[in-house]
Protein backbone atom coordinates (compact mmCIF):
# COMPACT_ATOMS: atom_id res chain seq x y z
CA UNK A 1 0.00 0.00 0.00
CA UNK A 2 1.45 3.37 -0.96
CA UNK A 3 1.98 6.11 1.58
CA UNK A 4 -0.91 8.14 0.15
CA UNK A 5 -3.27 5.15 0.17
CA UNK A 6 -5.69 4.61 3.01
CA UNK A 7 -7.99 1.80 4.04
CA UNK A 8 -10.58 3.48 1.78
CA UNK A 9 -8.47 2.78 -1.31
CA UNK A 10 -8.13 -0.97 -1.17
CA UNK A 11 -8.94 -3.97 0.96
CA UNK A 12 -12.10 -6.01 1.31
CA UNK A 13 -15.48 -5.15 2.76
CA UNK A 14 -16.24 -6.90 6.07
CA UNK A 15 -19.88 -7.85 6.63
CA UNK A 16 -21.39 -8.93 9.93
CA UNK A 17 -23.84 -11.78 9.31
CA UNK A 18 -25.91 -14.20 11.37
CA UNK A 19 -28.59 -16.82 10.74
CA UNK A 20 -31.94 -15.38 9.70
CA UNK A 21 -30.67 -11.98 8.59
CA UNK A 22 -32.54 -10.59 5.59
CA UNK A 23 -30.98 -11.15 2.18
CA UNK A 24 -30.79 -7.35 1.84
CA UNK A 25 -27.46 -7.35 3.71
CA UNK A 26 -25.91 -9.90 1.35
CA UNK A 27 -27.26 -8.07 -1.71
CA UNK A 28 -26.05 -4.69 -0.46
CA UNK A 29 -22.58 -6.03 0.30
CA UNK A 30 -22.38 -7.74 -3.09
CA UNK A 31 -23.45 -4.62 -5.02
CA UNK A 32 -21.11 -2.39 -3.02
CA UNK A 33 -18.14 -4.73 -3.51
CA UNK A 34 -18.95 -5.08 -7.20
CA UNK A 35 -18.97 -1.32 -7.68
CA UNK A 36 -15.69 -0.98 -5.77
CA UNK A 37 -14.04 -4.01 -7.38
CA UNK A 38 -13.15 -5.66 -4.09
CA UNK A 39 -13.65 -8.86 -2.10
CA UNK A 40 -16.27 -9.36 0.61
CA UNK A 41 -15.55 -11.14 3.88
CA UNK A 42 -18.72 -12.29 5.64
CA UNK A 43 -18.16 -12.82 9.36
CA UNK A 44 -20.33 -14.58 11.91
CA UNK A 45 -19.56 -13.84 15.54
CA UNK A 46 -20.38 -16.70 17.88
CA UNK A 47 -21.63 -15.11 21.09
CA UNK A 48 -21.42 -18.31 23.15
CA UNK A 49 -17.74 -18.85 22.48
CA UNK A 50 -14.57 -17.72 24.11
CA UNK A 51 -11.32 -16.69 22.52
CA UNK A 52 -8.58 -19.30 22.70
CA UNK A 53 -6.29 -16.79 24.39
CA UNK A 54 -7.12 -16.68 28.07
CA UNK A 55 -3.74 -15.95 29.63
CA UNK A 56 -2.77 -12.27 29.57
CA UNK A 57 0.92 -13.00 30.14
CA UNK A 58 1.36 -14.66 26.76
CA UNK A 59 1.68 -12.64 23.56
CA UNK A 60 -1.34 -12.44 21.29
CA UNK A 61 -1.12 -14.17 17.95
CA UNK A 62 -3.53 -14.35 15.05
CA UNK A 63 -4.46 -17.94 16.02
CA UNK A 64 -5.11 -16.99 19.64
CA UNK A 65 -7.95 -14.70 18.56
CA UNK A 66 -9.85 -17.37 16.62
CA UNK A 67 -12.65 -19.20 18.43
CA UNK A 68 -12.48 -22.78 19.59
CA UNK A 69 -15.29 -24.20 17.43
CA UNK A 70 -17.58 -26.85 18.85
CA UNK A 71 -20.16 -29.03 17.08
CA UNK A 72 -23.04 -26.57 17.51
CA UNK A 73 -20.97 -23.67 16.17
CA UNK A 74 -19.91 -25.83 13.26
CA UNK A 75 -23.55 -26.50 12.33
CA UNK A 76 -24.48 -22.80 12.49
CA UNK A 77 -21.41 -21.84 10.45
CA UNK A 78 -22.22 -24.52 7.87
CA UNK A 79 -25.78 -23.23 7.57
CA UNK A 80 -24.61 -19.64 7.07
CA UNK A 81 -21.96 -20.67 4.54
CA UNK A 82 -24.58 -22.64 2.60
CA UNK A 83 -26.93 -19.65 2.64
CA UNK A 84 -24.14 -17.40 1.33
CA UNK A 85 -23.21 -19.94 -1.34
CA UNK A 86 -26.80 -20.03 -2.59
CA UNK A 87 -27.27 -16.27 -2.48
CA UNK A 88 -23.94 -15.57 -4.23
CA UNK A 89 -23.90 -18.49 -6.69
CA UNK A 90 -24.26 -16.20 -9.72
CA UNK A 91 -22.08 -13.42 -8.33
CA UNK A 92 -18.79 -12.35 -9.84
CA UNK A 93 -17.70 -10.88 -6.52
CA UNK A 94 -15.04 -12.85 -4.67
CA UNK A 95 -16.16 -13.67 -1.13
CA UNK A 96 -15.15 -15.67 1.90
CA UNK A 97 -16.63 -16.58 5.27
CA UNK A 98 -15.13 -16.46 8.75
CA UNK A 99 -16.30 -17.45 12.23
CA UNK A 100 -15.20 -15.12 15.02
CA UNK A 101 -15.62 -15.16 18.79
CA UNK A 102 -16.29 -12.70 21.57
CA UNK A 103 -18.04 -9.36 21.55
CA UNK A 104 -19.44 -8.76 18.02
CA UNK A 105 -18.31 -5.13 17.73
CA UNK A 106 -14.79 -5.93 18.94
CA UNK A 107 -14.50 -9.07 16.80
CA UNK A 108 -15.66 -7.32 13.62
CA UNK A 109 -13.42 -4.32 14.33
CA UNK A 110 -10.44 -6.62 14.91
CA UNK A 111 -11.10 -8.46 11.64
CA UNK A 112 -11.51 -5.19 9.74
CA UNK A 113 -8.17 -3.97 11.09
CA UNK A 114 -6.42 -7.30 10.39
CA UNK A 115 -7.49 -7.38 6.72
CA UNK A 116 -7.21 -3.60 6.19
CA UNK A 117 -10.89 -3.43 5.34
CA UNK A 118 -12.19 -0.43 3.43
CA UNK A 119 -15.54 -0.57 5.25
CA UNK A 120 -17.84 -2.57 7.49
CA UNK A 121 -21.42 -3.51 6.59
CA UNK A 122 -23.97 -4.43 9.27
CA UNK A 123 -27.72 -4.39 9.66
CA UNK A 124 -29.58 -1.98 11.88
CA UNK A 125 -31.67 -3.36 14.68
CA UNK A 126 -34.71 -5.40 13.82
CA UNK A 127 -38.21 -4.39 14.78
CA UNK A 128 -40.18 -5.99 17.58
CA UNK A 129 -40.23 -6.24 21.34
CA UNK A 130 -37.87 -9.21 21.61
CA UNK A 131 -35.18 -7.42 19.61
CA UNK A 132 -35.56 -4.28 21.73
CA UNK A 133 -35.04 -6.34 24.88
CA UNK A 134 -31.98 -8.01 23.32
CA UNK A 135 -30.57 -4.61 22.35
CA UNK A 136 -31.18 -3.29 25.87
CA UNK A 137 -28.97 -6.04 27.33
CA UNK A 138 -26.36 -6.34 24.58
CA UNK A 139 -26.35 -2.86 23.05
CA UNK A 140 -26.55 -1.97 19.40
CA UNK A 141 -23.86 -3.50 17.21
CA UNK A 142 -24.42 -0.85 14.53
CA UNK A 143 -24.04 1.96 17.05
CA UNK A 144 -20.96 0.42 18.68
CA UNK A 145 -19.25 0.01 15.30
CA UNK A 146 -20.25 3.43 13.99
CA UNK A 147 -18.97 5.14 17.14
CA UNK A 148 -15.73 3.17 17.49
CA UNK A 149 -14.33 2.91 13.96
CA UNK A 150 -11.76 4.75 11.92
CA UNK A 151 -13.30 3.29 8.77
CA UNK A 152 -16.77 3.78 7.26
CA UNK A 153 -19.67 1.65 8.51
CA UNK A 154 -22.53 1.03 6.08
CA UNK A 155 -25.78 0.45 7.97
CA UNK A 156 -28.39 -1.61 6.14
CA UNK A 157 -31.91 -1.06 7.47
CA UNK A 158 -33.68 -4.27 8.44
CA UNK A 159 -37.42 -4.22 8.42
CA UNK A 160 -40.38 -6.57 8.55
CA UNK A 161 -40.95 -6.58 4.79
CA UNK A 162 -37.50 -7.97 3.93
CA UNK A 163 -37.49 -11.79 3.83
CA UNK A 164 -34.58 -13.64 5.45
CA UNK A 165 -31.88 -15.13 3.24
CA UNK A 166 -32.29 -18.85 2.62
Amino acid sequence: MSESATHLDDGPIVVGIEPGLPSRIIETAERTAGSMGCEVIFAYVELNSALVELEYTEPRTRDSLDPAIDEEMSAVASTIKGMLGSALAESRVQWSFRVLAGDPASALSRLAADVHSRMLVVGTRRHGGLHRVEEFFTGSLAKALAMGQDRPVLLVPLNRETPPAE
